[in-house]
């Protein structure tokens, strides 16, 4: 017999769980688009609350992301790529007392860590936010709507808990200022491709040939023209990269995620699939077309601050948003014509400040 959902507790005032000078521990292990919205549950913490020292445990993947980051004090790193560590880091998570350990992930991974945690209040989403049991692990199950809200919503309902006000504010990103010769000769007005996903999303790309069009069109409008791609997504690139000899490549295996962060900082429009690079982007103010297609982007949607609106694509089908993790034949993206994303961008362009 399945167990009872544990009781969802009242939230306390502010001043009894958090007290002054108090310790909070953030945890969301992966994925980057994830970390990037956890960021904003820790500008909205610190900016509330300056006096708390804020503690992250994210995944080694992401770490070099949260390195020197003005309102971070110490980076845990859950070795996921190095397994034999991984009770090393468990044990290391009781090395220190936390006053509140904010759960923001809600999947048995990140449970699994909060039991470790040494906190008076271990606090994280009540389901359908959270999944495979990892309310057992908290002290402090905060309700959530069906359907579940934003990714990045559910950190500042689990601040509103513990009695701060969670309003929602612009994350700080730590980024890092690309080589001045990559937009040497570039055009003022800049647009950044990221064709590329991860391997296991890869049903959500849209076609490599396609941005390679877009390419060349807004080379042709006089437009500068910057290409990104990740370790492994060369192949994915080459094909703009010809297209539009007069374009740039921002390579994020070598610039790193603060380096790629900062390149889409100077850039005035990024279109991206729904990836972690188009989080990103949004963190750092670029104005973004989401090429979208399977997901729902009320849920999974770039974030706007700063008065920022996104423009979202994907071709309307019966079947979307779906839950799938492939598809022979995503329609939902594959229906995005090249037309539809030229226009998005000179929209967003047209907005830009000159």
């Amino acid at each position: 017999m399945t167990p009872a959902t544990p009781p969802i507790q009242p939230a306390l005032p502010g001043n009894q769980m958090l007290p002054e000078g108090g310790r909070v521990l953030v945890v969301r292990l992966s994925a980057l688009g994830d970390v990037l919205f956890a960021l904003e549950t820790v500008a909205a913490l610190h900016r509330e609350r300056p006096d708390v020292t804020i503690d992250f445990l994210v995944e080694d993947r992401f770490q070099k992301l949260l390195a020197n980051h003005p309102q971070i004090n110490r980076v845990i790193v859950y070795p996921r790529q190095n397994r034999l560590r991984i009770p090393g880091s468990l044990l290391a998570l009781r090395r220190q007392r936390y006053d509140v350990a904010l759960d923001v992930h809600g999947i048995q991974k990140s449970a699994m860590h909060m039991l470790f945690v040494r906190a008076r209040h271990k606090v994280g989403p009540a389901a359908p936010a959270s999944r495979e049991g990892a309310t057992y692990s908290y002290n402090l199950t905060v309700p959530m709507p069906t359907p579940p809200p934003h990714r990045a919503v559910i950190g500042h309902m689990l601040l509103k808990a513990i009695g701060l006000s969670g309003e929602a504010t612009t994350p700080t990103i730590a980024a890092i200022a690309p080589p001045a010769s990559l937009f040497e000769g570039l055009p003022e007005r800049r647009v950044l491709l990221h064709p590329g996903t991860s391997a296991f999303a890869a049903f959500k790309r849209w076609p490599s040939e396609r941005f390679a069009e877009l390419a060349r069109r807004l080379c042709e409008r006089g437009i500068g023209v910057v290409i990104g791609y990740g370790p492994g997504e060369q192949e994915l690139a080459a094909p703009a990269l010809a297209s539009a000899p007069q374009s740039r490549a921002a390579d994020g295996g070598e610039l790193g995620l603060a380096g790629l962060a900062g390149t889409m900082q100077q850039c005035d429009v990024v279109v991206a699939a729904d990836t972690g690079p188009l989080h990103l982007a949004a963190a750092v103010g670029a104005r973004c077309v989401a090429l979208f297609g399977p997901k729902n982007e009320h849920r999974y949607g770039p974030r706007g601050h700063d008065g920022v609106q996104h423009e979202v694509l994907f071709h309307e089908v019966p079947c979307r948003p779906c839950k799938r993790r492939s598809c022979a034949t995503p329609q939902c993206v594959l229906g995005i014509d090249v037309d539809t994303v030229e226009a998005a961008v000179m929209r967003q362009l047209a907005k830009v400040q000159p």
